[in-house]
């Protein structure tokens, strides 16, 4: 499959340039653009169902959080934080195990034997997460005493150390959800239902108890409860059911243990990667600093959004591609979905870089000051996005060995980078180590997915959206001159999302662009056609 991504990247090209229009009936394509057509269609509806509902979920977030940042104040939000962060270092870990729910499942035609995977899967990272929970409940006063954070950090380690295994078990529910692409049930199981038990415990913890002992403890019950309804549904709807013994069980156990293993070891790398800057803030800086951190990254994933919605389903879709032996369709895929990431990417990066006081703004004062430190944040998930899906695709081609070493490497980096620059810089320093590592990180699984499979994710196409965020930012730094802090937020991303459209459509869509948009234009029409005669008939 090495040769597959030298070829391609022409061919993509030759799609932009060209206006066939005889390509865009179905009846006229080739076997590898039939096979496009049908994984950029999958993946595209997964993300365009997936897009209002991960827009909710954001949303609630960023309300959950403006609530407690100004409710309580930044020192005690950051502890909590902080402690949160510190389990879900423990919970990224145990999800290890999880990983192969996706590579597995899609190709899994036996119920009994998707069954015992997704039971064996279940039990191991469930398992694994409890031996983690325990570790940070009982070991808690140590940990704020090596921290020099005294109380109530002790507790809130303790709380969220107890709920780990039910907070991971929502998260194992879903990762069977998306393995299956029940795009529906991921979406409103995950996407809405959590973020607004959430935000209810926050609402409670806020008002009601007046205390954030009580929301460290309200959120692992509540995940826990979800959880159960989600394999309550999975139950009903969908056939599954707990089995241990079946044909073959030792070999399937053994064939995923042997495909997570590698994942989990490489989690360490990655997870300290993602978290391990919390762990410095506990060591070297302030509560305070450690909640900043915190928005920081919470608003640096709202740029993230597009990446995120083209990888809900396309784990599944690529191991398909993958199994089929279907290389330059996967290639293909590769190209087309990171330049669309792109798009989203820089569109919601410019307004948030621009109008960085008004967004720190919705979360108290004190973060206001810290607004100079937001690009940091906003750049990172840029050079984080920019590579498309790479870490998915290394796993989805059984390279998790390969993923292993490069997440090694570069935890080895960010340990020698990362903690001068914290002591001599501080929180500015901490920043600066974040966008470091995500840009080295992903520049480097680039460079070894072209190495192991000849896949790299750019083409000249990618240049386009660069291009027309010149304008976009052009405008709103006039309005940002010209009007007060919020109406210029609102009136210049308005019309800079405009200019940004307008660009884009002169600079021109590729073959491919053009008809997936048509693909899904028709796709919507039917199921709005068909509703509005069902709810015809009815009437």
């Amino acid at each position: 499959m090495g040769s597959a991504g030298g070829s391609t990247a022409t061919t993509e090209e030759a799609d932009g340039d060209s206006g066939d229009a005889g390509r865009d009936a179905a009846a006229d394509l080739d076997p590898t653009e039939a096979r496009l057509a049908d994984a950029l269609e999958r993946v595209a509806h997964g993300a365009v169902v997936s897009t209002p509902s991960i827009l909710a979920q954001r949303g609630l977030t960023l309300a959950f959080t403006a609530l407690l940042t100004n409710t309580f104040a930044a020192g005690p939000y950051g502890l909590f934080a902080l402690a949160r962060r510190l389990s879900r270092f423990l919970r990224r870990l145990a999800m290890g195990f999880g990983s192969g729910l996706s590579r597995f499942l899609p190709t899994v035609e036996d119920p009994a034997e998707r069954d015992a995977l997704a039971m064996f899967a279940a039990a191991l990272v469930v398992g694994v997460s409890a031996v983690f929970g325990a570790g940070l409940f009982l070991g808690a006063p140590a940990v704020a005493e090596f921290t020099g954070k005294g109380p109530p950090f002790p507790l809130y380690l303790r709380a969220f150390g107890a709920g780990l295994p039910l907070t991971v078990s929502l998260f194992v529910v879903a990762r069977v959800l998306r393995a299956t692409e029940e795009v529906t049930a991921l979406n409103v199981f995950q996407r809405v239902a959590f973020p607004l038990a959430q935000l209810t415990v926050g609402v409670a913890g806020a008002v009601v108890v007046s205390g954030l002992v009580g929301v460290a403890v309200g959120l692992p019950v509540a995940m826990g409860a979800l959880a159960l309804v989600g394999a309550g549904w999975l139950a009903r709807s969908r056939g599954f059911r707990p089995r241990i013994r079946v044909p073959d069980a030792a070999a399937i156990r053994r064939r995923y243990v042997g495909y997570t293993t590698p994942l989990f070891l490489s989690g360490f790398a990655t997870t300290t990667q993602r978290l391990g800057f919390y762990p410095l803030i506990a060591v070297f800086l302030s509560g305070t600093a450690g909640g900043v951190f915190a928005v920081g990254v919470l608003v640096g994933s709202l740029v993230r959004l597009p990446l995120m919605a083209i990888n809900q389903f396309i784990p599944p879709v690529a191991a398909a591609l993958n199994d089929g032996d279907h290389p330059e369709a996967l290639s293909r895929l590769y190209h087309v979905t990171s330049r669309l990431v792109l798009v989203g990417v820089v569109g919601l990066s410019v307004p948030t870089i621009v109008y960085r006081e008004a967004v720190m703004a919705l979360f108290g004062p004190t973060f206001v000051r810290y607004a100079p430190l937001l690009p940091g944040f906003v750049l990172a998930q840029v050079l984080a996005c920019a590579a498309g899906s790479v870490g998915i695709l290394l796993r989805m081609t059984d390279h998790q060995r390969a993923l292993l070493v490069v997440n090694t490497a570069i935890t080895l980096f960010l340990a020698v980078t990362a903690i001068p620059l914290t002591v001599e810089f501080g929180l500015p320093g901490l920043v600066a180590s974040y966008l470091l590592m995500l840009g080295v990180n992903n520049g480097l699984e680039v460079a070894v997915l072209y190495r192991v499979e000849g896949l790299q994710p750019f083409t000249r196409a990618h240049g386009k959206p660069l291009l027309a965020a010149v304008p976009f930012a052009a405008i709103a730094l006039a309005t940002r001159g010209l009007l007060s802090r919020t109406p210029a937020a609102v009136v210049g991303t308005l019309l800079g999302f405009a200019a940004y459209a307008a660009v884009l459509r002169v600079l021109g869509f590729s073959t491919v662009e053009r008809r997936l948009l048509a693909t899904l234009v028709e796709r919507y029409r039917r199921v709005i056609s068909g509703l509005r005669d069902r709810a015809r008939d009815a009437a």
